[in-house]
């Protein structure tokens, strides 16, 4: 019998090791008898589960005389412990199996418990309200997903998905590498106003790093009219919430949301929930945190040798196309560091309006990080002007991608500030105007690109 109770002092210290908890010593076991091990389904009522639903927080508790449960985790043993707390993030079915060990040795068999965790509690903010009244996403009716999914810019089957509750769960089982190589798309029957203003947020989680998933929020049938076009950075099992307030609002029949989860590693499932669109002139409760004001580095002077951009030579190429007709290109006049561009027609579209510096051999590196920066004044409103780094030769490898809105007669300052680098051999700026009034002056001055500075 020694190497019995030699075999469950092993449990018990191996358990209580991983778990960081007080487990029940072997001292507490009845002596080994005739008995032999116990018979898990035996003690089927004296396992208690308890959740939390305010704070996710879930206790287990065991009443067993003479026996010890093995609390089994996620398929690993995590606790002999009668009773324990512990944390769960995130909204979904979960399960924990219990063996029963005596000083005889483990249960014949095991118990599967099940519970439901219902919202997802995030460590900061998580978004607007889900279940609210005033969420116009859980009111529509929004289309089975459509996919995109092309690893080398060839198109393979569609990604498997599940949808539970409002939440999507994608499996990506080869890898990407470039933007827009794997995209999902939620058509809904939304119909937004320029006069009004809405929120959106929903939380995304991956189980691989992934450094720029895209979502875009965007009109049926015209991809240059959205409300956002922005990359986020997800790392693995983190939820992130991403969240916008007070957008200014445009006349929209059909709202389409796009996810693009182009770049991701093989095996990747990619999570996307509480899902809310709102009027924001309807108020839910949510207290929206204060946007985080990055730190300025310590910029370089625009005429410093630390600006990658001073001294740097380029090309301009434009496409200025009205209704996607191509015209002549607009004036452009240098004047030290400034730019100036006049656009005598209107356009309408995301991409009418491109103004490209393609550079003479200006690279990046993926082992650094960058800053950039520049001022841009025009002379009409603008909404949603895109300011690209892009390698020359492939727009899908990019620094950054920033949209920005150009009040007339407004200063308006764009930065990217720490951004990972990647590998580009030419750089090449683009900036798109596509949308811009009739008889519209732009200025842009003071370009600083430079190796993140502190």
């Amino acid at each position: 019998m020694k190497k019995i109770y030699s075999y469950i002092g092993s449990i018990v210290l191996t358990a209580t090791m991983a778990s960081g908890m007080t487990a029940c010593s072997p001292d507490g076991f009845a002596s080994p008898d005739e008995a032999g091990i116990p018979v898990a389904s035996d003690y089927a009522e004296a396992i208690g589960i308890e959740v939390n639903q305010e704070t996710n927080y879930v206790t287990f508790s065991f009443s067993g005389k003479g026996v010890v449960p093995v609390w089994i985790i996620d398929g690993k043993s995590y606790s002999t412990s009668f009773s324990m707390t512990r944390y769960y993030r995130k909204a979904g079915d979960y399960a924990v199996e219990v063996k029963i060990a005596n000083a005889n040795g483990m249960s014949d068999g095991s118990i599967t418990r099940t519970f439901q965790i219902e919202k997802t509690i995030m460590s900061g903010f998580g978004g607007f309200v889900y279940d609210s009244n005033f969420n116009l996403w859980t009111q529509a009716t929004v289309g089975a997903p459509s996919f995109w999914y092309a690893p080398g810019w060839s198109q393979i089957a569609a990604p498997g998905y599940t949808l539970n509750d409002g939440a999507y769960v994608v499996t990506l089982p080869e890898a990407t590498t470039e933007t827009w190589q794997a995209q999902m798309l939620l058509l809904t029957d939304i119909s937004t106003t320029a006069a009004a203003h809405y929120d959106f947020s929903a939380i995304l989680t991956s189980t691989t790093d992934h450094p720029h998933v895209m979502l875009k929020l965007v009109k049926e049938g015209d991809d240059g009219t959205f409300y956002f076009e922005q990359t986020i950075a997800l790392t693995a099992n983190e939820p992130v919430c991403f969240w916008k307030s007070d957008m200014e609002g445009i006349d929209i029949a059909s709202l389409k949301l796009v996810l693009d989860f182009g770049g991701n590693a093989a095996g990747s499932v990619i999570t996307i929930e509480n899902i809310v669109f709102k009027d924001h002139a309807n108020d839910d409760g949510t207290v929206v945190p204060e946007e985080e004001v990055v730190p300025d580095p310590t910029w370089s002077a625009v005429d410093s040798p630390d600006n990658l951009w001073h001294g740097a030579t380029f090309t301009n190429t434009f496409y200025y196309a009205p209704g996607w007709g191509q015209i002549a290109d607009p004036a452009l006049t240098i004047d030290g560091t400034g730019y100036t561009l006049v656009f005598p027609e209107a356009t309408t579209d995301q991409w009418q309006n491109q103004v490209m510096f393609i550079t003479d051999g200006l690279a990046t590196s993926a082992t650094e990080n960058y800053d950039f920066r520049a001022v841009f004044t025009a002379s009409n409103d603008i909404r949603n002007v895109t300011i690209k780094l892009t390698q020359a030769d492939d727009d899908n490898v990019f620094l950054f991608l920033l949209n920005k809105d150009l009040p007339a007669g407004e200063e308006v300052i764009v930065k990217s500030i720490n951004t990972p680098g990647v590998d580009m051999s030419q750089a090449k700026l683009v900036l798109d105007f596509g949308g811009n009034p009739a008889n519209t002056t732009v200025t842009v001055r003071d370009i600083i690109l430079q190796t993140h500075k502190d």
